[in-house]
């Protein structure tokens, strides 16, 4: 919307933000997360539960056609008993 201005854009933002935001909306979001940066991500296995951090990669603006649609999602150990469980499953 910033980038662009468009007036349909300001119009949803203004729209979303008129909404009710629930008593218990902080409820919903995990511990660890940065909205817009990283998102946490909590794996279940016979190692225990394992926490990473997510991230997505968009190229926006490729020069070369072949890189248009591709998208990168990343994880990391989000702790260090992650880490280690990762690297005695390697």
């Amino acid at each position: 919307m910033q980038a662009t201005g468009d007036a349909t854009l300001v119009a949803l933002l203004d729209e979303l933000r008129a909404y009710p935001v629930p008593a218990d909306a902080d409820a919903t979001r995990l511990d660890g997360e940065l909205l817009g940066v990283a998102m946490p991500f909590r794996f279940r296995t016979d190692a225990g539960v394992l926490n990473f951090i997510s991230t997505t990669t968009i190229f926006g603006t490729p020069v070369d056609i072949t890189l248009q649609e591709l998208a990168l999602e990343t994880f990391f150990p989000a702790d260090e008993a992650t880490a280690a469980a990762l690297r005695a499953m390697a």
